[in-house]
């Protein structure tokens, strides 16, 4: 081979692995930047998803301009809709405060043509086109507001099961806002937020208070009473406009930023027996087994039907489920938190002790698990995950089946269905 050809297939060479270096640098920088700008599907954060999406029925309300309106004129939105009225001194502010944040949140994600922020009345006595035109002056309220005849607001909040209720104002009465004068009755109602397709039928609902971090504006703590406050300071059940928000975008399958999804992180075995210290002695028997799988004991109903006298949550997980090993980490910091009170159990389904063990050494709980094939008399088990809670008296008061995607959500089924914390 002649030394000019050498000089050829040399500088050939040279060229290709330049080619080839530039190529993997582009790869890896492409593939930086992906990575910082991951996204991943939301999760469920907090609402109850309807096994079965309800349609919503034909309901003939009043908009704040006193026009003729119905929920169907919605219809090819997704609608977000809480219960609210303009004289609640105890949660309606916050709701205020929320559903802005929201309406906001959803005209910066440039989805106002798609997405509807909207309250309707728990007070059609008093809550006329004018006086919701005045509320939304006083607090600067950026969302749709309605409310109609009593006949129709009864027949609205009726379908989604809130309570309202007419009762004596407290000694001394709160005063209305609008008037000044001395207010002369109150309504007792639920809290809650419900989700709406574009199809017009109900998917996910949650009951609790709107969270705002103990912050309103002037205007709205304002018309906070005694309650009020304590409630802005400990909201029961609550849930926030970012976990809200978070049901809508896993019902319209959005992605959200990786980053933006909550991290929980396990407590370590100390941190979890310091939090457990001083538990009852039946509960603290199961701590003293924590993390451990006892094979050839009572099936898992015989262990909750031990356990009367407790509320119980029985996680039916697999080494070989994906969703089990994400939600795990939930289960061991809400377990450490409400140990305490709640008997909690794990049901390893159709695994190999082998597996199972080595699954429940890498993701540490503070409670044991036991081997099951199925979860009978307790639940017929779909799939896993499923969470099932039983009250003290031993009935099986709600299944939650698939995974948890916060611990906001696991946290606020715990204290509903297994505290019994009013909504």
């Amino acid at each position: 081979m002649s030394l000019r050809r050498l000089r050829i297939l040399a500088i050939a060479g040279t060229v290709l692995v330049l080619a080839l270096l530039v190529a993997l640098s582009l790869i890896a920088r492409l593939g930086l930047k992906q990575s910082a700008g991951a996204n991943v599907p939301a999760p469920l954060a907090i609402g109850t998803e309807l096994q079965r999406p309800r349609p919503v029925p034909p309901v003939s309300l009043v908009d704040e301009q006193g026009k003729p309106f119905s929920l169907s004129q919605w219809h090819g939105k997704w609608v977000i809709l809480a219960p609210s009225m303009t004289l609640c001194h105890e949660v309606c502010p916050m709701t205020t405060a929320v559903l802005t944040q929201m309406a906001d949140d959803v005209r910066q994600a440039g989805l106002s043509n798609q997405v509807v922020v909207a309250e309707a009345t728990v007070d059609p006595w008093r809550d006329t086109p004018a006086r919701l035109r005045a509320y939304r002056r006083l607090t600067g309220a950026r969302f749709n507001m309605l409310t109609g005849s009593q006949a129709e607001i009864q027949r609205l909040w009726k379908f989604f099961g809130v309570y309202y209720h007419r009762v004596p104002q407290d000694k001394p009465p709160d005063i209305d806002w609008l008037t000044h004068k001395p207010e002369t009755f109150d309504v007792n109602h639920t809290d809650a937020v419900f989700f709406i397709d574009p199809a017009g039928q109900e998917r996910i609902a949650n009951e609790g208070m709107p969270e705002v971090s103990g912050r309103l504006t002037p205007v709205l703590h304002s018309l906070l009473n005694d309650e009020g406050i304590h409630n802005l300071a400990h909201p029961q059940l609550p849930w926030t406009a970012a976990q809200a928000l978070d049901d809508l975008y896993f019902l319209m399958n959005r992605n959200v930023p990786a980053d933006a999804v909550p991290k929980v992180t396990a407590p370590s075995s100390a941190q979890a027996a310091r939090a457990l210290a001083g538990s009852p002695r039946t509960l603290a028997q199961l701590h003293g087994s924590a993390g451990r799988l006892i094979e050839g004991s009572a099936p898992v109903a015989g262990r909750v039907r031990a356990l009367h006298g407790y509320p119980v949550v029985v996680n039916a997980w697999a080494s070989w489920c994906g969703p089990c090993r994400t939600e795990f980490p939930l289960f061991a910091a809400a377990s450490a938190k409400y140990g305490r009170q709640v008997a909690f159990l794990g049901a390893d389904m159709n695994d190999s002790a082998g597996d199972a063990r080595s699954f429940l050494a890498q993701h540490p709980v503070s409670y044991p698990s036991y081997p099951a094939s199925d979860l009978s008399p307790l639940a017929v088990l779909q799939s896993v995950p499923t969470t099932v809670f039983v009250s003290p008296a031993g009935k099986v008061v709600h299944v939650h089946i698939g995974q948890y995607g916060t611990e906001a959500a696991l946290e606020n089924e715990i204290q509903r269905y297994a505290l019994g914390t009013p909504g």
